[in-house]
């Protein structure tokens, strides 16, 4: 087992996690399927396919969803208690689940832009 294949697996374990977190969150369908379609992109090395249109999918959709939470994370940094992210969600912060909303698709950023350096996507 080659150091690229026990990544890939990883990093497919990693974001079906990630998926499996979002079920409880009061929108999960598109959370849910942010993460598992990047979990597709690692696994597909592991399976020596290039899935190129999950791929630009994917990338549109992480897209839309740091677009959509930048303003609440720049709100969230500007606040400057950066513990505030492990704490309890309360509805008076909104800003704090934009603020895990954009980090966790930044996980999602650097998976596709490994991916797409590793593959020429």
């Amino acid at each position: 087992m080659t150091l690229r294949f026990t990544f890939s697996v990883f990093l497919s374990l990693f974001f079906l996690g990630m998926g499996a977190l979002q079920l409880n969150d009061p929108d999960p369908l598109y959370w849910t399927t942010v993460y598992v379609m990047t979990a597709v992109i690692p696994h597909s090395r592991v399976l020596g396919r290039t899935y190129v249109t999950i791929f630009w999918i994917t990338a549109g959709l992480v897209l839309a969803g740091l677009l959509h939470s930048l303003n609440g994370f720049i709100d969230f940094a500007a606040m400057g208690d950066w513990e505030l992210l492990t704490g309890p969600m309360t509805d008076r912060l909104p800003a704090i689940e934009y603020a895990r909303e954009f980090l966790g698709l930044l996980f999602s950023v650097a998976c596709l832009v490994g991916y797409r350096k590793a593959t020429r996507v």
